[in-house]
């Protein structure tokens, strides 16, 4: 996994353009990402401190909490469904002995909800928006989630416009969940 992470071929494939992360700055492709992938519980800004100091970076070289998300904006939110199947498709090959079962079965389960979303044009014109008694009206996207119970992990999730059925969501899952078998 962590070659992946630091792989060049990650970074050349999920940055928005061809010009991002081409010098070597302050802000890495795979610095950005880590700290993106570690679990922040406070302000941005003591985050990045915690973050950098961790990783024992120079205090010359750190970086303001408006740089971060300039710098986020130019990574494709692809890359974390990549990382994800890495992790699954790494987690389930050769490692029979790790993978717990329910009497001999894997147990995965499906759910699906539905998640609001901040009122922009892009967003409403991709995943619409839904009213309910009143005449006011909020963007809504339909997710779906493929849960693997007993080894705790989540095999796939998706997020599809409002107008997906919840069905149609649970049963393209089925191609994940013969992936790892």
């Amino acid at each position: 996994m962590k070659a992946e992470l630091f792989s060049d071929a990650l970074k050349n494939e999920f940055r928005i353009s061809e010009k991002y992360f081409t010098r070597k700055r302050k802000q890495q492709f795979s610095t950005i990402l880590l700290f993106m992938l570690n679990m922040l519980r406070k302000s941005l800004s003591l985050e990045l401190e915690n973050f950098l100091s961790f990783l024992k970076i120079d205090t010359t070289r750190k970086f303001t909490k408006s740089a971060f998300v300039q710098a986020r904006k130019k990574i494709s939110p692809k890359v974390f469904k990549h990382l994800s199947q890495t992790l699954i498709k790494e987690f389930y090959t050769n490692n029979e002995s790790g993978i717990k079962t329910w009497k001999g079965f894997r147990l995965l389960a499906v759910d699906g909800s539905r998640i609001t979303l901040p009122l922009t044009k892009d967003q409403k014109s991709y995943f619409g928006e839904t009213k309910n008694h009143t005449t006011t009206s909020i963007v809504q996207a339909r997710c779906s989630v493929l849960y693997d119970l007993e080894n705790n992990y989540i095999i796939d999730g998706e997020l599809s416009p409002i107008s997906q059925g919840e069905r149609a969501m649970a049963l393209s899952h089925l191609v994940f969940a013969n992936k790892v078998i």
